[in-house]
């Protein structure tokens, strides 16, 4: 496995030195983007750490801009210490209030629709600003209505396809990448009422002990499931996923045999 590290290792350090070279002739900048690197094995990213450090010390204009969960600042810092000083990190949630607006309202204007101001409102709430929800409320929305300005009413009227979408596509396939241990210990999560929640909590919902639940912890947040807010507090890494949970029979069977 070491030698094969080397060999992955060497071999990316020439690529990045040799296009970097090329870059600083001619004063043309390379950037790689690289979406959902958590999902680098170790390996992989160890190699691409230092042929990226390698290129930054001979001054080429080489960059990398990754986009990954919360977990990809421990990755790094597990893989090379001075990662830390290679990188410049910035968090990116939901959208803000005027973000969501635009986000809304531009592309339909550049289709010759509007909407009215109690829609754009009710379509902020009910998303919470997270893109991806953003764009599937009024790609809805605008399937399903004829007219060209969007009411508050039309957003109501398709409130319902909006969750059943979500739920048969964007929770489901993440809710199937968990194990049984894993559910109950999301159960436990929906069941803390608030979150994030303590994993104090949840051990307590599932009524063990916190070093019994560490594993499923750990496994859940190497498949992106849920993350670590501030220490020792979990939430789940996309909004809605709690409600999502809570519609479930599966939950709510758990839920009444706790209670029993």
């Amino acid at each position: 496995m070491k030698e094969k590290f080397k060999s992955l290792t060497q071999s990316l350090t020439n690529v990045f030195t040799t296009i970097g070279e090329t870059a600083y002739k001619t004063g043309m900048p390379i950037c790689f983007f690289i979406d959902e690197i958590q999902c680098m094995k170790s390996t992989e990213l160890g190699s691409l750490i230092a042929a990226l450090h390698r290129t930054n010390q001979l001054g080429y204009p080489v960059l990398i801009v990754g986009a990954g969960l919360p977990k990809i600042y421990k990755m790094l810092s597990d893989e090379k210490s001075y990662s830390e000083r290679l990188f410049l990190y910035k968090e990116i949630g939901s959208l803000n209030e005027i973000q969501s607006k635009s986000a809304i309202e531009i592309p339909a204007e550049m289709l010759g629709v509007s909407y009215s101001k109690e829609a754009v409102e009710k379509i902020i709430t009910l998303t919470k600003g997270y893109p991806f929800f953003i764009q599937q409320m009024c790609q809805i929305v605008y399937n399903n209505v004829s007219g060209k300005k969007i009411t508050e009413n039309d957003v109501n009227n398709n409130i319902s396809e909006f969750f059943k979408t979500l739920d048969n596509g964007f929770f489901k396939v993440r809710y199937e990448r968990c194990a049984e241990s894993d559910k109950k210990f999301i159960f436990a999560m929906v069941k803390c009422g608030e979150l994030p929640c303590t994993i104090s909590n949840i051990a307590k919902n599932l009524q063990k002990n916190i070093n019994q639940i560490s594993t499923t912890r750990a496994q859940l947040i190497n498949k992106g499931i849920i993350f670590s807010v501030r220490y020792k507090e979990l939430d789940f890494t996309v909004p809605e996923f709690d409600e999502y949970i809570k519609r479930l029979d599966e939950y709510k069977q758990w839920n009444e045999e706790q209670n029993s």
